[in-house]
């Protein structure tokens, strides 16, 4: 199954998106894929930033996926990054959550890894409610990237 993540400058409603993946989204790729790698484990902004862009170029060649970069615009018919599978950024370190996450994992760049399940939660507590709106608290901030529609459709066609 294809999941997405989202590569953001800063946290909250004022971080900059740079770009996002398409495809083998999974934390064993973020540490396989060597310019991935080195971007989860940046210790600044210049480094992540680079690594990232190396990253945009290479991840198609290796049929990981798409690669989306700023410059091509938002990529997803959703709102927001609280409908992605991942969501990693800099900000003095790089921190990672995943959509509809209700907090941070800061990465270690000396021993990287991803949190699942039960070890380190950063999911939202209640599916039921983070599937009538992803960007509803206790959901980690995150910028607007297109319009918010007044009546957001649900599974089955209804609207809330």
């Amino acid at each position: 199954m294809s999941s997405t993540t989202d590569f953001y400058l800063g946290r909250g409603e004022a971080a900059e998106w740079i770009g996002s993946l398409h495809g083998e989204c999974y934390p064993e790729n973020f540490l396989a894929v060597p310019p991935l790698r080195l971007a989860v484990t940046a210790t600044d902004e210049a480094t992540f930033r680079a690594a990232l862009a190396d990253t945009f170029d290479i991840w198609e060649d290796e049929r990981l996926g798409h690669a989306y970069r700023r410059g091509l615009g938002w990529p997803w018919p959703w709102y927001s990054s609280h409908n992605s599978t991942w969501i990693i950024t800099f900000d003095e370190a790089v921190f990672v959550t995943v959509g509809g996450g209700v907090r941070w994992h800061r990465i270690d760049p000396h021993d990287p890894w991803f949190p699942e399940g039960g070890d380190d939660p950063l999911g939202p507590p209640d599916l039921y409610a983070w599937l009538r709106d992803p960007a509803a608290p206790p959901s980690v901030p995150l910028p607007l990237m297109r319009k918010k529609p007044a009546e957001m459709p649900i599974i089955g066609g209804d609207t809330r």
